[in-house]
């Protein structure tokens, strides 16, 4: 795990950031798309990573920064390493798997936060009905791809 300083900044849009240097990163071995854990002020957090102009930035969540008692412009201690467990939304359900099947190829083309924005809207259902429903409405929207 590597330690760094750096400034908590706002970003476009929302939220906020902190720039990982260079050497950080390359030390690391932080690519595009990486996924990370650490620290941030002591508070632990799970985030992934953004490339703006060249320099990866972490995205840190509100809850984050509000457990680490920060705001926008403060020094923060950042812990980073590269984050090997798989969200609960990296792994597709059995049922939608199968369900997934006719449209695999219009399933395989999307990008990994659009595919893991599908399987959060179906483990979100309370209801088997209602799981059923969201698993089709994937599958129909799949199908106009």
């Amino acid at each position: 795990m590597k330690q760094f300083k750096a400034k908590l900044a706002s970003a476009r849009g929302g939220g906020h950031t902190v720039a990982v240097p260079p050497e950080v990163a390359e030390a690391v071995g932080i690519h595009y798309g990486s996924r990370v854990r650490g620290s941030l002020d002591g508070v632990a957090y799970r985030s992934s990573l953004m490339k703006v102009s060249g320099l990866f930035h972490l995205g840190v969540h509100k809850a984050t920064v509000e457990a680490a008692g920060v705001d926008i412009g403060s020094t923060v201690d950042v812990k980073i390493e590269l984050d090997p467990e798989p969200l609960p939304t990296d792994t597709v359900p059995a049922d939608l798997k199968k369900a997934l099947a006719p449209v695999r190829a219009a399933w395989d083309k999307l990008s990994p936060s659009h595919k893991r924005e599908h399987v959060k809207h179906v483990i979100d259902a309370k209801k088997p009905e209602t799981r059923a429903k969201r698993i089709a409405s994937t599958v129909a929207a799949l199908k106009k791809k």
